[in-house]
């Protein structure tokens, strides 16, 4: 299964420089530094399928905390990069991308689907023979 958290915080240190902002994907720090991210899984809705499929959809609300002079100008300038920034991780597409701006921090919202297929345990592998040789036998 694919770590959509790691795929979401790799694609803001590509745009945003980890000198410049900080990314917590846990939980944020008591006293941190702004302007920073936060990752914020909220929920997954998990379905099964036929042939020991699953499909799994993850949302998150991707956070902004804006620093200094116009927060709102500044959440509305991420929320346009995150839109696209967003909208195709390295392996997963993003749906369902929405923002607002509660309290001057942008909540960007964006879901990303997946199938995971389950492995039973009575598949395992089958023992296989081979035989090899030379063929000594030329013809003359």
């Amino acid at each position: 299964m694919i770590d959509v958290v790691k795929e979401i915080r790799n694609a803001l240190r590509v745009q945003y420089p980890e000198a410049q902002y900080d990314v917590y994907t846990e939980s944020i720090e008591q006293g941190f530094a702004e302007p920073c991210f936060a990752i914020h899984q909220m929920t997954a809705d998990i379905t099964p399928y036929p042939n020991h499929r699953t499909e799994i959809v993850q949302h998150f609300d991707v956070r902004f905390f804006p620093a200094g002079e116009r927060p709102r100008e500044q959440c509305r300038a991420v929320a346009g990069t995150l839109a696209f920034l967003l909208r195709q991780l390295a392996s997963l597409r993003g749906t369902n991308l929405s923002w607002e701006i509660t309290d001057d921090v942008l909540h960007f919202f964006v879901s990303y689907r997946q199938f995971v297929r389950e492995i039973p345990p009575e598949y395992l592998m089958e023992i296989l023979q081979l035989e090899t040789g030379i063929d000594t036998e030329t013809e003359g």
